[in-house]
């Protein structure tokens, strides 16, 4: 007989990699969810994705050897690619590899989220290529999660260990938190740049495909899904969860929870229905990577956002700011002005006297604002704005708004798709997004019912299943800063005042952008919050060149293409020194010039190249060279690092956490002791009696911190604005005195501005409380100390009363009472910092001086308002409202002090609340005393605390992994 033939050894490696997507317009996708990849799967569950390979490998006869995370060092590791080692007969063909992938793809999509993978034969590890890009926010939220859910499931199944559920509830409390905290980013430039259309192409490439977008959805429920008779007060959290986000966040806001669920809804609910007549055009597909093969035009429908039409251009433009955030599911909230907003709003037409002590705007620009403020006067009301009727109307009530507007003002639609068909869902919300921007030519009917819509709308959310807002992002488009009404223009200062970047589109650069963009930009709050603190604000400088045919590249042009980046660092000189001009400074520092981004855009290059045929991986290895210039790639990855800048410190606690909770106390209480006091506790009649007496002992402490907090912030702080306030009461009435002749019109107290009318010099809300912004920031750190001595006095107290806790339980022993302050501090104090920052709170509603200045402003607005601005907004005498100003004024400032600590009181009662949830676990048991008697049960048991180091330090791991 003879010998068996020897067999073959495979000799090459298999390259695993996370597969590009391709989106529903067939464009690769350069971004993958955290959740969704391979080289997360590798970095936090090694061993998991280990063993999957190695069982799919012995169902074709491979045996593992080993597996190599290789990243070059001209790459970020977090572009590496995992290398696989087998040993075995080698496959007789192509149809063998394919099924090793498809069996390890779907093994691991049993055991994980990932779903998308690429594996190659390959001769040698230098053979890596690119792989989508993975948010590092993404990342560390992901991380986050899986600690929080595999912890949940430890303590779950022991009730005994409260230390673990302690920092379980802490993981899953930080991501709560960071989930509903967005970073915003303002997109901001004049009308017709290309804000929609940079966006569009931004959506458009980084959607979830239509096999994600059902997955994802295929649990969502709408409200016709429920049984009729279903009370709000009686859905479960399980049913609020499936509910689309816009209807889960509306039925928050209903204050009676025993409404019928249907009844509530169905008045704002708007299903999205597909028409056929809203399909794309059938060429627009096929023109989009001929632009880049073909030098062709591209010519696409708009994504999802309208965009600015050559004819009737003022009806075309966006009206108010678009919040654009991530949603699993199509879906949109739109609210509208309530009749007062409008009716105040429209009275600035009768208020015009003379505009010639407005020096901030261009004369043409004045009159746009008149035309614009004209044709929202005819669509509103039905009547033609003419100048007879300035004598007719005595004050802003007497405006006669249709009744088609009545109808809708002050209510709130919402727009959501089923999540059964991405494209239809799409095109449905593009749809009734349009309606909300454009009116249809070819129903003029129905155009005047659109156009009151349009002028009438505050604010529209809207949720899109793109990733490029994946991972805590919101992106506002914002109105033109030109051909834009009073209205708009308010909503860009009132945004600009609130974001945390500011990202401004210029067709030529910063340097040569229109003059009243750099007006509105710098005479807002953002430019003066960063040139006092970088940090906090970034400001993004995008040049999008690409209607000028120089700046238009193809595939024979990679010459051009990579002189860019030469460019590229000569315009960066020229913006930094532009930027420095309008903040007045010779020169920037390196700290505010390292957070201005620059960089030139090319989304329509980028796009192209991104919908050409072929392998994906092999695509965007082809045209490298092209895709590093077109400064897409960068802006995600720098929108990436700004949110995870702003949020680190949430992970960072999370971390010091799970590291304190990992040490081990040794010397302070002996092994025999903690097991006697172990055993006491366990007798569960005494334990029950002991533990009722003691959280009556504790709360008597926090009954005492509630009182001690309420009193400081009704008399400690009432005293220090009130003495603040009759200082500058003076100082106010003196300014007024001196601007007062200035005022023409009683268009400065149109009460919607509350006192800052971008169209006139005279600026009320500036003249009363300037002097009040100087000693702002003296009340709100008075009031951060006065609130973190309370805290630390509860602090101290708490850790002596369950020193003496244990003490008496020692005593009641027989022993001595020999623990010490010191050992309980150890054990307790990282815990109870902890929870009681969820006083001063986190990322919402937070009781900072961030929050503290949002109050002060909104009281100074909310009193300016009702009791200067409203009684004076009329056609009456404007001597005589200018003698109420003067009247009134300290009036004014006493009830700002009321409402401020109104606010302050108000947050207060809801942040205590959320302290006492941190206080205290599992029916009204105390956190700290169950930490204790969990670390003596650790310390009177080796076993133990083998276990908990063990459990501990495995997810210390997880959590310190990173990619670079």
């Amino acid at each position: 007989m003879e010998p068996s033939p020897k067999k073959a050894r495979l000799g090459k490696l298999i390259r695993l990699c996370d597969r590009f997507t391709r989106t529903e317009l067939d464009v690769i996708c350069p971004v993958i969810k955290a959740e969704n990849s391979v080289r997360v799967l590798y970095k936090l569950q090694e061993e998991l994705l280990r063993e999957a390979i190695e069982n799919t490998g012995k169902e074709i006869g491979l045996t593992l050897q080993k597996i190599d995370w290789v990243s070059p060092p001209t790459m970020r590791e977090i572009e590496g690619n995992l290398f696989i080692e087998f040993t075995g007969p080698q496959p007789k063909d192509e149809d063998d590899w394919n099924r090793f992938r498809e069996r390890l793809e779907s093994r691991l999509t049993n055991i994980s989220k990932v779903k998308y993978i690429l594996v190659d034969k390959v001769q040698d590890r230098s053979q890596i290529i690119p792989q989508p890009i993975i948010s590092e926010f993404d990342f560390e939220m992901h991380k986050l999660k899986q600690c929080s859910e595999e912890l949940e499931n430890i303590s779950e199944k022991s009730e005994e260990r409260a230390d673990l559920y302690i920092v379980a509830d802490i993981m899953k409390s930080e991501l709560e938190e960071l989930t509903k905290n967005y970073t915003k980013f303002a997109v901001l430039s004049q009308n017709g740049k290309g804000k929609s259309y940079i966006l569009n192409m931004l959506m458009l490439m980084t959607a979830d495909n239509k096999e994600e977008y059902v997955e994802n959805n295929k649990d969502v429920k709408v409200p016709k899904d429920f049984p009729d008779n279903t009370l709000l007060e009686n859905l479960t959290e399980t049913d609020r969860l499936k509910l689309p986000v816009v209807v889960k966040e509306f039925i928050k806001t209903v204050e009676d929870q025993k409404k019928d669920f249907k009844n509530v809804l169905q008045p704002v609910c708007n299903q999205l229905h597909y028409d056929t007549n809203i399909e794309t055009s059938p060429n627009s597909r096929s023109s989009i990577g001929s632009y880049f093969s073909k030098r062709a035009r591209f010519d696409i429908e708009p994504y999802i956002l309208s965009q600015k039409e050559i004819e009737r251009s003022y009806e075309s433009t966006t009206k108010c700011v678009i919040h654009l955030r991530y949603g699993t599911l199509y879906q949109m909230k739109v609210d509208y002005f309530n009749d007062v907003d409008l009716r105040q709003q429209l009275f600035e037409l009768f208020t015009k006297q003379d505009y010639s002590d407005n020096t901030n705007e261009h004369e043409d620009i004045k009159d746009k604002a008149q035309e614009c403020l004209e044709a929202r006067y005819d669509i509103l009301t039905d009547k033609k704005f003419s100048e007879t009727d300035m004598n007719k109307l005595r004050t802003y009530e007497d405006i006669p708004l249709s009744n088609e507007v009545l109808k809708f003002a002050g209510k709130t639609e919402l727009y959501f798709g089923l999540g059964k068909n991405s494209t239809h869902d799409r095109l449905a919300l593009q749809s009734a997004l349009r309606k909300l921007t454009n009116p249809p030519e070819e129903d003029e009917n129905k155009a005047d019912e659109i156009k009151r819509r349009i002028a009438a709308v505050k604010q529209i959310v809207v949720y899109l299943p793109s990733k490029i807002l994946h991972g805590g992002k919101e992106i506002l488009e914002m109105p033109g800063t030109d051909n834009s009404d009073p209205i708009a223009m308010n909503f860009i200062r009132k945004a600009l005042s609130e974001v945390n970047a500011v990202i401004l589109i210029t067709e030529n650069g910063f340097k040569l952008c229109g003059k009243e963009v750099k007006d509105i930009l710098f005479d807002s709050k953002f430019p003066q919050t960063y040139k006092n603190d970088p940090d906090s604000g970034k400001l993004m400088l995008l040049t999008y060149p690409e209607k000028n045919l120089k700046w238009q590249f193809g595939i024979g042009d990679k010459v051009k293409i990579q002189k860019l980046e030469q460019e590229g660092k000569k315009k960066r000189a020229e913006e930094l020194k532009a930027v420095g001009k309008m903040l007045k400074k010779d020169s920037l520092s390196i700290a505010q010039e390292d957070d201005i981004f620059t960089s030139y855009l090319l989304p329509v290059l980028h796009t192209s190249i991104l919908a050409q045929k072929g392998a994906e991986y092999e695509v965007i290895t082809e045209y490298e060279d092209f895709l590093k210039h077109t400064g897409i790639n960068n802006l995600i990855v720098h929108l990436d690092e700004l949110v995870l800048s702003r949020q680190q410190s949430s992970f960072e606690e999370v971390k010091t956490q799970l590291s304190s909770f990992q040490k081990e106390i040794n010397d302070a209480i002996s092994t025999e002791d903690a097991r006697k006091i172990v055993q006491m506790l366990s007798n569960k009649s005494y334990k029950i009696m002991y533990e009722e007496e003691l959280t009556r002992r504790v709360e008597q402490l926090e009954i005492e911190l509630r009182k001690k907090l309420k009193s400081m912030l009704s008399k400690d702080v009432e005293s220090l604005v009130h003495d603040i306030f009759c200082t500058s009461v003076p100082i106010a009435a003196e300014k007024w005195n001196s601007a007062k002749k200035q005022v023409t019109s009683v268009g400065v107290y149109n009460p919607f501005f509350c006192g800052k009318n971008p169209r006139y010099k005279v600026c009320l809300f500036n003249i009363l409380f300037d002097d009040v912004e100087k000693e702002k920031e003296k009340i709100f750190t008075k009031i951060s100390c006065w609130i973190n001595d309370l805290l630390d006095d509860y602090k101290n107290k708490a850790i002596e009363q369950y020193t003496k806790e244990l003490n008496t339980l020692l005593i009641n022993l027989g022993g001595e009472a020999i623990v010490s302050s010191g050992f309980v501090k150890e054990v307790i104090e990282q815990d109870l910092t902890y929870a009681l920052s969820w006083y001063l709170g986190k990322k919402k509603r937070p009781f900072n001086m961030k929050t503290m200045e949002k109050f002060m402003d909104k009281s100074q607005k909310y009193s300016l308002k009702k009791i200067i601005l409203e009684p004076n907004f009329n056609r009456n005498s404007l001597e005589e409202s200018i003698i109420n100003t003067t009247r009134d004024i300290e009036k004014c400032f006493m009830q700002v002090k009321i409402n401020f600590i109104l606010h302050l009181t108000k947050l207060h009662e809801e942040r205590f609340k959320n302290l006492c949830g941190k206080l205290w676990i599992r029916n009204k048991s105390s956190r700290s005393w169950q930490q204790l008697v969990s670390h003596m049960k650790t310390i009177s048991r080796e076993s133990d605390r083998d276990n908990h180091k063990k459990t501990i330090d495995q997810l210390n791991r997880k959590m310190s992994a990173s990619f670079n």
